[in-house]
């Protein structure tokens, strides 16, 4: 069963991208193993390389670093700031990717390359996060991820929260099913070609 770590990119505690984690979690859960990244388990500060070799930093950071390893894709949820992936985002892949180079027995473990990614994005605004997973399509793109094409952009997200649960009508809940199965079938379809 492949893994699948799930990557919500707000700090919020009750943030919609948590919520629409939880709700893809939900949906394929019975399907992958489900590895949730909550923000209390990142806790790093601004990236800083006069802060690489704190004992205290890099003990979170090979931790995070082997849990992006150990999956075989990842689902990135991410807010929409100003047009662009939220900084918390941003600084912890900056981070994540930064730890070869700190530590080179950590050279043939990939976190990012290869791995496929699917973003998706709830905003209470129109755009759904259209803008932002532009951005976080060029950051996974030049880490070496395999990008689904297809994305998940739900606007005005409030109107889908009911009794603290997520609801979508018909045709979103089925297009959210589709693009779901399409990226665990790319998994597969990468695990296979990595096995032969």
């Amino acid at each position: 069963m492949p893994r699948i770590l799930l990557f919500p990119g707000s700090l919020r505690r009750q943030s919609y991208q948590l919520r629409l984690a939880g709700y893809l979690a939900e949906l394929i859960g019975h399907r992958v193993d489900i590895d949730l990244l909550l923000a209390h388990e990142v806790d790093l500060p601004l990236f800083n390389q006069d802060l690489e070799h704190d004992p205290e930093i890099l003990k979170k950071l090979v931790h995070l670093h082997q849990r992006f390893s150990a999956a075989q894709g990842i689902i990135v949820v991410s807010p929409e700031y100003n047009g662009h992936v939220a900084p918390y985002l941003k600084n912890t892949v900056d981070w994540i990717s930064r730890l070869p180079r700190i530590d080179s027995t950590f050279s043939s473990e990939h976190a990012f390359y290869g791995k496929a990614v699917l973003l998706s994005s709830a905003t209470t605004g129109a755009s759904g996060g259209h803008l932002g997973l532009r951005d976080a399509r060029t950051i996974f793109s030049y880490l070496g991820c395999l990008v689904c094409p297809e994305q998940i952009c739900i606007p005005y997200i409030e109107n889908h929260l009911k009794e603290q649960q997520l609801h979508f009508d018909t045709p979103l809940a089925h297009y959210i099913q589709t693009v779901v199965a399409n990226f665990i079938a790319l998994i597969n379809k990468l695990g296979d070609h990595l096995d032969a």
